[in-house]
């Protein structure tokens, strides 16, 4: 992909964050009537079934629930340099940038109807939505870039929009997020993969000017 590409796309995200971010603080009514519409079409739906496979989505997609893949992605010489670097330092700068400092800056606090577990701390951007978009985004990013297969490419780029959608929807259905605080992840996850495939570009293309002097 072209350095242009992802600098628009970067952009991009940034100014839909913005937009979701200005709604939810200005508490727009037609967003509070959206986020309750959508809550309600969820939770028409539930069953203990669900509720079990939401729950399970939900425990295994928190920041430190990737570490093992990250580990083994650094431990291998062939994957520790190429993958694991850039993948482990997105993640780690995702879990500081949306639950410690973004959730602290805007201070909005989860939905209280119908929790169906307890989480703590507050609800925008959603954490699991931002790190699932960061993980798997990044994840499809490096395999589109060295698979060789493009059955595999494509694949593995529909398996991680299926996973991102679904830790997004277990949040809402488990009643610790709105709509908008997943859709402001998602957007937040984008930007945070975008400017991460930059600085490595950058970084690496440094490397190899430096390489080429030598």
């Amino acid at each position: 992909m072209k350095t242009k590409m992802i600098i628009l796309a970067l952009l991009k995200s940034l100014i839909l964050f913005t937009i979701v971010t200005i709604l939810v603080l200005t508490e727009n009514a037609a967003t509070a009537n959206i986020n309750h519409a959508f809550y309600t079409l969820i939770a028409d739906k539930i069953h203990p079934t669900l509720t079990t496979t939401a729950v399970w989505i939900s425990n295994l997609t928190h920041w430190y629930s990737y570490t093992p893949i990250i580990l083994m992605l650094l431990i291998l010489s062939h994957t520790r340099v190429k993958v694991g670097v850039p993948v482990g330092v997105a993640l780690v700068s995702s879990a500081i940038l949306g639950p410690i400092i973004l959730k602290n800056i805007f201070a909005i606090d989860r939905p209280t109807i119908n929790q169906i577990v307890n989480a703590g701390g507050f609800g925008y951007p959603s954490g699991h939505a931002m790190n699932a978009t960061v993980f798997f985004g990044m994840c499809a990013v490096m395999v589109v870039r060295y698979a060789r297969s493009k059955v595999m490419k494509v694949l593995f780029f529909t398996f991680a929009i299926i996973c991102m959608l679904l830790v997004g929807l277990s949040r809402i259905y488990l009643g610790v997020h709105t709509l908008t605080d997943v859709v402001g992840g998602y957007f937040a996850g984008s930007a945070v993969v975008c400017a991460a495939v930059l600085i490595e570009r950058h970084i690496y293309n440094k490397a190899a000017r430096a390489s080429e002097r030598s």
